[in-house]
């Protein structure tokens, strides 16, 4: 008697087409391995290598419709592998996305009893966390903000439409001349740094996502060749560049997202030069639950005010702390953005604009 099949399956459709599907999946994918610390090298020739031992090897790989991994046992349970399959379906309403490991059951020779507890709290249970609301909550506010990941925040942070206007007012309160230094806090995919470039500056820029490092080095390629520029990965608080090294800072839409901000801002301070300055950019309370401030974010952000901000810089050593309520429509009218993309910028000005000076 054939014994019985004992598959692990996961189906999800997605509103791509199945070559996009292909693409931000795979992404995505060797994104979530390495911060599991597993390295996923994708391609005809790829693998999964975990502590420095291959545990999968790609046998097929049809990019747009399937590929297919030799999955390799432990040593101790005598190098079997066991074939895991990742499809891309079309359908009507874009792809079905199919991953499938064949005979894992089997494979993991566990009797009844173990074989439920490993799926119950090793698969059941992890998936279920992650579809809990906070989870997905905190996935979200990462992926796109926090700690920006995955196709979709490289195609948004590459060229960041609303956050153009922000850029215009940071840089017309920097005034940058060639004889500066300018570092950049939360520096997304270099779209500011690009633009502050174009001053003759040089410039330093930190992100605690990785990929983020990456796409702001690729989007200022010809600025790091000639060696303008540099970007690292690393935290708000812990910023490891030398005392006194800079000439200015700029930070924009991410300082309630830091979990330390008063070691961040001394951190800032510490490496400005005697009279080097300061500018941050943020949203105040008002704009909570807006479009430039939606949840699940939202909830997730600090909202500073107004007093509170500039106490903050001032605490930091900061000698001059100044807040502004600026307008943002004629920023927004600068950066070239489109009528019905001005609207936002209109009204009430209610974001935040600290401007400080170290002694």
């Amino acid at each position: 008697m054939a014994e019985p099949e004992s598959d692990l399956r996961v189906h999800m459709r997605v509103g791509l087409d199945p070559s996009a599907a292909f693409d931000a999946f795979i992404g995505d994918l060797a994104t979530g391995l390495l911060r599991r610390g597993m390295t996923f090298r994708p391609g005809a020739q790829g693998s999964v290598v975990q502590g420095g031992r291959e545990v999968a090897r790609v046998v097929a790989w049809e990019p747009g419709a399937r590929i297919r991994l030799e999955w390799r046992a432990a040593e101790w349970e005598g190098g079997s592998v066991t074939p895991l399959e990742l499809e891309f379906e079309p359908t009507p309403e874009g792809t079905r996305i199919s991953i499938r490991f064949r005979g894992w059951g089997q494979r993991m020779k566990l009797d009844g009893p173990e074989l439920a507890g490993w799926l119950a709290q090793a698969v059941a249970a992890t998936l279920l966390q992650a579809a809990a609301p906070a989870a997905v909550g905190d996935w979200i506010t990462d992926s796109r903000a926090r700690r920006p990941s995955g196709a979709a925040a490289r195609r948004g942070y590459r060229d960041p439409t609303f956050h153009r206007p922000h850029f215009k007012l940071l840089l017309a309160g920097l005034h940058l001349s060639p004889q500066d230094y300018l570092l950049e806090i939360c520096c997304g995919g270099g779209a500011f740094m690009r633009e502050a470039l174009q001053s003759g500056c040089r410039g330093a820029a930190l992100d605690h996502s990785l990929e983020m490092v990456r796409l702001a080095r690729a989007e200022n390629r010809d600025s790091v060749r000639a060696g303008r520029f540099e970007a690292v990965h690393a935290e708000a608080d812990r910023i490891p560049f030398a005392d006194g090294l800079f000439t200015c800072a700029a930070t924009t839409n991410v300082f309630g997202f830091i979990d330390d901000p008063r070691a961040a801002q001394s951190e800032i301070h510490r490496t400005l030069r005697p009279g080097g300055r300061l500018v941050l950019f943020g949203p105040s309370r008002e704009l909570l639950g807006t479009p430039a401030a939606p949840e699940p974010m939202a909830s997730r952000f600090h909202f500073y005010e107004d007093g509170g901000l500039g106490w903050l810089a001032l605490e930091a050593g900061f000698v001059q702390a100044r807040i502004d309520r600026p307008d943002l429509e004629p920023f927004a009218r600068g950066a070239g953005l489109a009528e019905d993309e001005i609207a936002p910028f209109r009204g009430e000005p209610d974001a935040q604009l600290l401007t400080a000076r170290k002694g």
